[in-house]
């Protein structure tokens, strides 16, 4: 069956929408990725992740007041001669016993680094 030419129209219309709608999204994309590493390296970032994931245990603010006992503030961490942006990936890259079991993306463990060393 041979469709008419308002089916015809329709499906041309629709192909031209779809196609306008993907150079659109690449255009999107193509502004909006090179700023997410941009964004990983801001303190303020992280700051607002460590209050999120980390403030129950670890003080990660120096206005803070509690935390538990068995956490190291993150200006202790660091102040520690050892601790370096590559040795903070690492450890939160990797699960641990005494810390609850959460991923961060690249991103944002890039934005937590940034913070805690913006402690120093």
């Amino acid at each position: 069956m041979i469709g008419t030419a308002a089916d015809t129209a329709a499906i041309n219309d629709r192909h031209r929408r779809t196609k306008q709608m993907r150079r659109s999204m690449a255009a999107i994309l193509a502004v909006a990725l090179p700023a997410l590493p941009a964004a990983a390296q801001n303190p303020p970032v992280g700051r607002s992740l460590a209050v999120r994931w980390c403030m129950a245990c670890h003080v990660v603010e120096p206005n803070q007041s509690m935390a538990t006992d068995n956490a190291p503030s993150f200006r202790a961490i660091a102040a520690r001669p050892d601790t370096t942006a590559r040795s903070l990936d690492r450890y939160l890259s990797t699960g641990h016993t005494l810390m609850p079991d959460f991923w961060l993306s690249s991103q944002e463990r890039d934005a937590l680094v940034a913070y805690i060393l913006s402690l120093r």
